[in-house]
């Protein structure tokens, strides 16, 4: 057999080199160093050595770790999105209250790190997406027929004052304090306060 040309071994030498992993391995492979560490671990030599790999192919998926650090905040709102959807009450807003601050107090170096100085503008412009999509949900809710999309929306702003509040503080409960039927309870109580306190503001009757 014929050794290989010199003219095919260049040709093999100018080929992009294959990675074992996707980009998709590597934005789940930084979302759950985030998610057990929070940013202050997530660097490239940790990601790398997440993937077993050296960082320089994770730049062949991302110009700049800033980019890669976007797709992960994405990924927490989807695992936010997820958390706010599930059924625990029957109720779907007070649901959601319960989905947000349950998803801070199980996933706390997540919350955190989607709303720290660096990354709180990324979580409002895809939270924003959900927010729009879960109020919009909610159309047909018996608490909100007969209302205006102003006063609506001025009930869903002021609970989730007082949802991001209380996720705030369970990030780093007290141990034994906080459960999830007392967060239930929490938010079911909190949510009927500020609606019968808008509702009286409003001058209006629930239809």
């Amino acid at each position: 057999m014929n050794p290989p040309s010199p003219k095919y071994l260049n040709r093999k030498r100018d080929m992009p080199p294959k990675f074992k992993f996707t980009k998709d391995d590597i934005v789940a492979a930084g979302l759950e160093i985030v998610r057990h560490g929070g940013w202050r671990v997530f660097t490239a030599r940790s990601l790398a050595d997440a993937l077993g790999s050296s960082p320089r192919p994770i730049y062949s998926y991302f110009s700049a770790i800033e980019q890669l650090e976007e797709e992960i905040v994405k990924r927490a709102v989807d695992l936010l999105h997820e958390e706010m959807t599930r059924v625990r009450t029957g109720d779907p807003w007070i649901d959601h209250g319960i989905g947000y601050v349950m998803f801070a107090h199980g996933e706390n170096h997540l919350f955190m790190g989607v709303n720290d100085e660096k990354h709180i503008h990324l979580f409002k412009r895809y939270g924003d997406l959900i927010w729009h999509s879960l109020t919009d949900s909610l159309s047909d809710h018996s608490l909100f027929r007969g209302l205006t999309a102003e006063q609506i929306d001025l009930i869903q702003a002021t609970r989730w004052l007082f949802a991001h509040g209380l996720a705030f503080q369970l990030c780093n409960p007290p141990p034994g304090i906080w459960t999830e039927e007392k967060i239930v309870e929490m938010m079911q109580m909190g949510s009927m306060a500020i609606y019968d306190g808008l509702i009286k503001k409003f001058g209006a009757t629930q239809a």
